[in-house]
């Protein structure tokens, strides 16, 4: 997480920082931040978004976001999925951390994956996340939900999810090019 000997701050201390496109995190009183993502997990990401986003036209009451774009799990846990949906619209008066919890958390892991997906994926269960996506470099995504997101399911062919009506994706758009 944090570097060593970083010392904790406030979420108020951490709401005052500048705007950045960086993507920086605070989890319990440590700000994190991401190196900057690869190519690779950029155009993971794309992929979704445009598949996400496409859908949300078709259906009422969703809203689709990318990282980076602050979401408050709980208080001192101010994080940014990668991709997440809202049930609902979000305002475009809407300053400071969204206050409600998204349906679906996506997160795009590293080729060496190590831990902060289990971090986060911990954090989004407490919150009552439904939903999260973890999505390795192969195309294949571990398809997480329930109660705090204890079911689990491997999907390497197609993506939907019954809380996202008429979606469905095929993976092989996410193969290595």
């Amino acid at each position: 997480m944090a570097a060593d000997g970083q010392r904790r701050v406030t979420e108020a201390a951490f709401l005052q920082r500048p705007e950045t496109m960086r993507r920086v995190e605070l989890v319990d009183g440590e700000v994190v931040e991401a190196p900057t993502p690869s190519w690779r997990h950029q155009r993971l990401v794309k992929t979704l978004l445009v598949a996400l986003e496409t859908w949300a036209r078709t259906v009422e009451g969703f809203t689709v976001g990318h990282a980076p774009c602050d979401i408050r799990f709980g208080p001192g846990r101010i994080l940014q999925p990668d991709l997440f949906v809202m049930a609902g619209a979000i305002s475009d008066a809407q300053e400071g951390p969204i206050d409600r919890i998204p349906l679906l958390c996506v997160e795009v892991l590293p080729r060496d994956v190590g831990d902060e997906h289990l971090t986060k994926r911990a954090l989004y269960a407490e919150a009552g996340v439904p939903e999260c996506w973890l999505v390795n470099w192969d195309g294949i995504v571990e398809r997480r939900f329930g109660e705090r997101l204890e079911g689990q399911e491997m999907l390497n062919g197609a993506l939907a999810s019954p809380l996202l009506p008429g979606f469905d994706f095929d993976l092989a758009e996410l193969a290595p090019v």
